[in-house]
């Protein structure tokens, strides 16, 4: 079998079974917003933000707890673009960190989407994970709506591979490849977290 065919054949299998394989995890988060939550968009997040006369970091934070308390951490809404994940209110980070870069763009901030395949959690778990880093007044931060220390200002994880950002080709695996992980994390433990 020549390379062509093999991969033709490898991507069309890959392309089927994954939405298959993610499919029943899918099928059990409610559909629509979460409970709770009211009708909102990125786009009228950045315009309520806008409204709101902070600026500067102090409108990062903002926008930063926004997504937070917005967006529950889920494994099932994988299919979801960030802005209908952030509308929806669920997401996992790779979604968190788009929806809150995209909110940020909005308000004229410069972001970048970055990651570490190994980071140390304070319950001793050790996995991949994504963020993002903002660049305001000369200064650079990372910031993150799932593990973040408030107080602090600071990440609530210790990176322990190297800082990249996510280079496009990776960004359409992951975005793809993204429900079946969730869904077998999903299936073994039966959680979202």
């Amino acid at each position: 079998m020549n390379i062509l065919k093999f991969t033709a054949i490898f991507i069309f299998v890959f392309t089927a079974a994954v939405p298959l394989y993610a499919l029943p995890a899918t099928l059990t988060l409610q559909p629509g917003q979460r409970p709770g939550t009211k009708k909102l968009t990125l786009n009228e997040a950045a315009k309520q933000l806008r409204a709101s006369g902070v600026n500067g970091w102090e409108l990062v934070e903002q926008a930063r707890s926004l997504v937070s308390m917005r967006m529950v951490y889920s494994r099932r809404n994988s299919f979801d673009t960030p802005g209908k994940a952030f509308e929806r209110g669920y997401g996992y980070c790779m979604q968190h960190a788009y929806a809150l870069s995209y909110l940020l763009k909005e308000l004229g901030f410069e972001t970048e989407v970055v990651q570490a395949f190994k980071n140390e959690f304070s319950d001793g778990k050790v996995t991949s994970h994504a963020w993002v880093s903002v660049k305001y007044g000369g200064e650079v931060r990372h910031i993150d709506s799932l593990f973040y220390d408030e107080a602090e200002s600071r990440l609530d994880f210790t990176p322990l591979s190297e800082i990249t950002t996510i280079p496009a080709a990776f960004k359409i695996f992951t975005f793809w490849g993204a429900p079946a992980v969730n869904a077998y994390r999903y299936y073994l433990t039966g959680k979202d977290i």
